[in-house]
C-alpha cells in the first residue's frame, strides 16, 4: 500500500498478471474494441507504459459452497487491461511488471455504481450509449428504496435468500434491456410497481402460512420477517412482468 485517500480508497502496487486476472465489473461500459485497438497501436510492444490508471472495487460475495469471500473487480481501466491481457496471450515468457491501482471496498452495488460514476464523470445523456449504464440507474433506484437500513440491506452482493443478490438483479435487468427506458419517470414508475408487488407478495405469503404443508415455509417466514420477497422467485420473473406494464 502506497497511500490512503480521503474516501477510504488506497493506492497500491500489483503485478501486471495479477491485474489481467481480475474480472471486469458488470456495471462497466461495454468494451469498445476500437478504443482498445487504438491503445494497442499506440504502445506497441511497450505495454509496460500502461502501468497506471486502474481502479478496483472489492466486496463480499458468496461462493457456490456457501462461503463468503472478498471478490475484486476492475471498475476502471478495462481497455488498457485488455491490451495487456492480449499481449500476454500472444507472446511467450514475457515478465511481469508493476502496476499502480486504486482499490476501494464497497458494501452494495449502489456504492460500486456511485464510485464508478465519480471516477468516470458519467452523465445522464450517456444512458443512451451503453445499456450497462442504464441498468446501473435502475439498480440505484431500487437500492434507495430497499436498502434504507444500512445495517441490513435487502439487495446485497451475496446470494442468500430472502435477500436479493445484486448480480442476479443485474442479470435479470440485462435480459430485459429492451424494456428499459432512459428517463427518470419510467424508472420511478418501475420502482413503485416493485414496491407494490413486494407488498402483495408479503400478504400472499402471510395467508399461505396459515395453511398446513406450505411449500418453502421457512423461506417465506424469513421473507415476511424482513418484509422482502423479491428473491423468492430465483428467476426473477417479476422484473419482466413489471417492466412490461
Amino acid at each position: 500500500m502506497l497511500h490512503t485517500y480521503n474516501d477510504g480508497s488506497i493506492l497500491k502496487v500489483i503485478t501486471s498478471r495479477e491485474l489481467v486476472a481480475i474480472p471486469t465489473w458488470n456495471g462497466q461500459r461495454i468494451l469498445d474494441k476500437s478504443h482498445a485497438n487504438d491503445i494497442k497501436e499506440a504502445v506497441g510492444n511497450n505495454v509496460q507504459n500502461l502501468d497506471s490508471g486502474y481502479s478496483i472495487i472489492k466486496y463480499k460475495e458468496e461462493t457456490a459452497e456457501g462461503k463468503t469471500v472478498i471478490s475484486a473487480y476492475l471498475i476502471d481501466g478495462q481497455h488498457r487491461a485488455s491490451v495487456i491481457r492480449d499481449f500476454y496471450l500472444t507472446t511467450i515468457c514475457e515478465p511481469d511488471f508493476n502496476i499502480t491501482v486504486v482499490e476501494k471496498n464497497v458494501e452494495t452495488e449502489s456504492e460500486a455504481i456511485e464510485y464508478f460514476n465519480k471516477i468516470n464523470n458519467v452523465k445522464a445523456q450517456q444512458w443512451r450509449i451503453d445499456p450497462n449504464l442504464l441498468i446501473n440507474n435502475y439498480i440505484i433506484a431500487l437500492e434507495k428504496v430497499f436498502n434504507k437500513n444500512k445495517k441490513c440491506p435487502l439487495i446485497r452482493p451475496t446470494n442468500v435468500r430472502p435477500y436479493l443478490c445484486s448480480a442476479n438483479l443485474r442479470e435479470a435487468l440485462s435480459n430485459n434491456s429492451r424494456l428499459l427506458k432512459n428517463n427518470n419517470h419510467s424508472i420511478k414508475n418501475f420502482v413503485e410497481s416493485v414496491v407494490q408487488y413486494n407488498k402483495e407478495m408479503v400478504t400472499k405469503f402471510s395467508v399461505e402460512l396459515t395453511q398446513p404443508n406450505v411449500k418453502d415455509a421457512n423461506l417465506k417466514e424469513r421473507a415476511i420477517l424482513v418484509n422482502f420477497t423479491l428473491a423468492y422467485d430465483t428467476k426473477l420473473k417479476w422484473v419482466h412482468t413489471l417492466l412490461s406494464l
